[in-house]
């Protein structure tokens, strides 16, 4: 299990995690609806790469608290922000696929935070 997983989990458990359901739920689980009407805010924004297949998620700002804090600056810890992506994805739909990789982060002296996202629906 990857070292950032639990603190991911713990992260994103209790506000996150039901704000994430709601859109999901709002959009009945089209992410390619997702990831353009439900994600723009001044925080975070969504794109389609690949309709059906593979997104763009990103922050305009870190929001991780232990960042914000002055307490991590390692660039390693964005992996934490992978990890909860995935965590809330598979929450939402446990038996997909799903896959994300970080494209440019804060930490890693990118303007912002974003992340590719990979869905493989299994074929019935």
């Amino acid at each position: 299990m990857n070292a950032y997983y639990e603190q991911a989990v713990a992260c994103v458990r209790g506000y996150v995690l039901p704000a994430q359901r709601a859109l999901y739920e709002q959009y009945q689980g089209d992410f390619d609806r997702i990831y353009t009407e439900g994600m723009g805010s001044d925080t975070y924004m969504g794109r389609v790469l690949e309709p059906g297949h593979i997104y763009e998620l990103g922050y305009r700002r870190c929001t991780c608290p232990k960042v914000l804090s002055g307490e991590v600056t390692d660039p390693a810890h964005c992996e934490c922000t992978r990890q909860s992506i995935l965590y809330i994805l598979n929450q939402l739909e446990p038996e997909t696929d799903f896959q994300a990789d970080i494209l440019g982060t804060i930490l890693r002296s990118s303007e912002d935070c974003r992340f590719r996202i990979t869905v493989n629906r299994k074929q019935p």
